[in-house]
C-alpha cells in the first residue's frame, strides 16, 4: 500500500491545508454537523475532521461535511481507507471512538506515515455511527496537531455521538430519495417560495422543463403537493427551514 499512496496523494507540504468545503446537497444537515464539530474542536484542538454518510445507493461512506483535510486525503478516508483493519473493527463497534494509540501498530501504519503525519497531523481518532437498526449510517474522522489525546477528548466525542449519528441517518436516508442536482437546485427554489416561472427566470429554463422537473421531484418524494415536497426536505435537511 505504501508506494501506491505516495504516488496517488501529493502530500508535500505541512500544516493547515484546506478551508471547511460544504456539501450543498444536504444544507441543513451539513451547517447543523458544522455547529458540532467546530464544537468539538472548540473543546479539544482537532485540526481536521470529516463527518461521513451511508449513501443509500450505492451502500459506500460519503463525505457530508469536512474541513482541514485536502481533497485527496478526503477521497483517500473514503476510499482506499475504509478497507483498513481499523476501519472494519470500528464499524464493529459504533458510538465508541479509537484513537491511533488505541490501534497497536497504528501510529507506524503506511495511513500515519505517508498519508496523515506528511499533512501535521500526529494523533486522531475515528468513530463509527449506527442507527436504531443497527445498520452503519455514518462515520466520523478527526485528526489532531500533537502526539497525545486529550484528557477531555474520549468524553466530548461520546457526548456527540448520538447527535452526529442522527445527522448521518437523515442523510442517508434523503440519498436514497436519488433526487438530481437540479432537482436539488429547484427544490431549494421551491422552499423559498418562488414559482414555476420565477424557477425558470432564475435558472434559464422553460417553464416546461421546470414544470417536469417538479413532477419528478414530487414524485420521487412520494408526495403530491409543492408544500408537502418542501415540508419533507426541511424535515431531511435538503434546504434549510
Amino acid at each position: 500500500m505504501g508506494a501506491a499512496l505516495s504516488a496517488r496523494l501529493p502530500l508535500t507540504d505541512t500544516g493547515a491545508v484546506t478551508s471547511a468545503v460544504p456539501v450543498d446537497a444536504y444544507p441543513s444537515t451539513s451547517r447543523r454537523a458544522r455547529q458540532l464539530l467546530e464544537l468539538a474542536s472548540a473543546a479539544v484542538p482537532f485540526s481536521a475532521w470529516v463527518l461521513g454518510y451511508r449513501d443509500a445507493h450505492t451502500g459506500r461512506m460519503r463525505p457530508l461535511v469536512q474541513t482541514g483535510y485536502r481533497p485527496e486525503v478526503v477521497d483517500f478516508i473514503f476510499g482506499d481507507f475504509a478497507a483498513h483493519p481499523l476501519v472494519r473493527r470500528l464499524m464493529t463497534q459504533p458510538g465508541k471512538a479509537y484513537f491511533w494509540e488505541d490501534i497497536t501498530g497504528f501510529s507506524e501504519d503506511t495511513v500515519a506515515r505517508e498519508v496523515l503525519r506528511p499533512c501535521g497531523f500526529a494523533e486522531g481518532t475515528s468513530m463509527a455511527l449506527r442507527g436504531g437498526d443497527g445498520q452503519a449510517v455514518g462515520i466520523a474522522h478527526l485528526s489532531l496537531p500533537e502526539p497525545y489525546v486529550p484528557p477531555n477528548a474520549r468524553a466530548v466525542l461520546t457526548s456527540l455521538a448520538q447527535a452526529l449519528t442522527d445527522l448521518a441517518a437523515t442523510t442517508a436516508h434523503a440519498s436514497a430519495l436519488g433526487l438530481t442536482p437540479r432537482e436539488r437546485e429547484i427544490l431549494a427554489l421551491l422552499a423559498r417560495g418562488r414559482t414555476n416561472p420565477q424557477i425558470g427566470a432564475e435558472l434559464v429554463l422553460s417553464r416546461s422543463t421546470v414544470g417536469t422537473h417538479v413532477e419528478h421531484i414530487l414524485t420521487k418524494m412520494g408526495v403530491t403537493t409543492r408544500v408537502e415536497a418542501v415540508a419533507v426536505a426541511i424535515g431531511l435537511g435538503l434546504v434549510d427551514a
